[in-house]
């Protein structure tokens, strides 16, 4: 049976990249541009969060921002962002354990039209596109609509400067070759059938179910700067959000998943955090880390680092995090002093609901159930 389901995806496959190629044939004129849609998954990136919109709201046509329990203020941010940007789509998924390959998946095959011809891309917020402009960036996916699947591998970038986290106009090495880890994007209407869905991560697409699955083959294309360490606070947030939010899990955690995040958490724990252990982490991560852990930045540049300074695109936001108090006070204001809970309340009327039992996810379109413990709001720290 296992042999006859695998020759099976094989024809799949043979057909899925023929199809595309064989349809192109004979078509006169420039095919009009597909779409890009952005799909994100966000937990307390108040640090980056404002830079990482800036970016991507230069590039994506659709923008679907997913809050997964923030507390720093972030999910009021990126509901402000939805009422000033008809583009960017906001969602809350409160439940506690990391859950991000169903929940891509249900996103994917829910919020996104799967006949739509057009890219659906899942970044997360210390990912940065290396492309100048929007047209730069169509420009290289044109060339690759005939894929149904693409591949883009982390350049894991290391800043020089670990103290203000800061990404814009920031000197960082970049490695000599990019990490075997890759994220992916892939288009809906090249996909037959639909029952596929994310890898944890959304570094892959299988086809099948979890139990009985095969991974969908993705062209290589282009690399995605990766800013997973920045600042020592920034870093320990990272994993401990992390390993919690796997150990919430319980015996759903599949396999190896998270375990990179276990592994620094118990360096982390066993040592002291310096700038050498941050850019040693940064070097190998996702990796199996090897010891010695520190790596100095003339180590780095003499294993082939070279220095960077990213030429992306940007677009200015209509809104800051200091933007979040002032719209609140005004409408507690205008509305009365009710208006707090209610603000909070609103804010979780597009909650896309998990069923653990059943693995299953669907959208509550009402307001938080009672018992559900609302994420406290945050003043915004004053900008230098």
């Amino acid at each position: 049976m296992k042999n006859y389901i695998g020759l099976q995806f094989i024809a799949r496959w043979k057909l899925l990249w023929a199809t595309p190629l064989l349809g192109t044939e004979g078509q006169a004129g420039d095919p009009p541009r597909n779409k890009t849609t952005l799909v994100t998954m966000i937990r307390n990136e108040k640090t980056i969060l404002e830079t990482f919109c800036a970016h991507v709201l230069s590039l994506f046509d659709r923008i679907i921002l997913v809050d997964h329990l923030s507390s720093d203020g972030s999910r009021e941010y990126i509901k402000l962002l939805s009422e000033k940007y008809p583009n960017i789509e906001c969602y809350f998924f409160d439940e506690p354990g990391y859950y991000q390959s169903e929940l891509m998946t249900w996103v994917a095959k829910n919020l996104v039209d799967q006949k739509m011809s057009g890219w659906v891309f899942f970044l997360d917020a210390d990912e940065f596109l290396p492309f100048k402009s929007k047209e730069e960036f169509d420009h290289k996916l044109s060339g690759l609509d005939s894929f149904p699947v693409i591949s883009m591998p982390w350049l894991n970038l290391v800043p020089l400067d670990m103290e203000s986290g800061e990404v814009v106009n920031r000197v960082f090495l970049k490695p000599p070759k990019a990490s075997r880890h890759p994220k992916i994007a892939f288009q809906p209407n090249r996909i037959f059938p639909t029952d596929y869905f994310i890898a944890q991560g959304n570094h892959a697409l299988f086809l099948g179910t979890r139990s009985s699955k095969v991974k969908f083959p993705a062209r290589d294309s282009f690399p995605i700067y990766h800013l997973p360490i920045r600042t020592k606070q920034q870093l320990r947030d990272k994993i401990l959000y992390g390993v919690e939010s796997y150990q919430r899990m319980g015996r759903d955690r599949r396999g190896k998943n998270g375990s990179h995040w276990d592994e620094i958490h118990r360096i982390m724990e066993a040592t002291s955090l310096t700038n050498e252990l941050m850019a040693g982490i940064a070097s190998q991560y996702s990796d199996t880390l090897n010891p010695p852990y520190e790596k100095s930045f003339d180590e780095l540049r003499e294993a082939g680092y070279r220095e960077l300074q990213m030429e992306i695109s940007f677009l200015h936001p209509l809104a800051s995090f200091a933007d979040i108090a002032s719209e609140q006070e005004e409408k507690i204001t205008v509305e009365g002093t009710d208006s707090l809970r209610e603000i909070r309340t609103q804010t979780l009327k597009r909650r896309i609901d998990f069923d653990r039992s059943t693995h299953s996810m669907q959208m509550i379109e009402g307001t938080a159930p009672r018992d559900l413990q609302l994420p406290t709001l945050v003043s915004p720290t004053p900008q230098p």
